[in-house]
């Protein structure tokens, strides 16, 4: 199941100029990438948020 669901309407795009499927494999490994650059994101914004209330010393 695709982390991020405008991901995978780009691969169906690509899929129909193509006119052959994406390798399931590859398709995977982006769909991680961008789930793993989202929570990365989450966790940056959360921490900038915690340090703007002071609450690390």
């Amino acid at each position: 199941m695709p982390a991020l669901d405008g991901s995978r309407l780009v691969f169906l795009l690509v899929e129909g100029m193509r006119g052959r499927p994406i390798d399931p494999q590859k398709e995977s490994f982006v769909h991680f990438v961008g789930f793993t650059v989202l929570i990365l994101l989450m966790i940056v914004i959360a921490y900038r948020d915690l340090t703007r209330l002071n609450l690390f010393f």
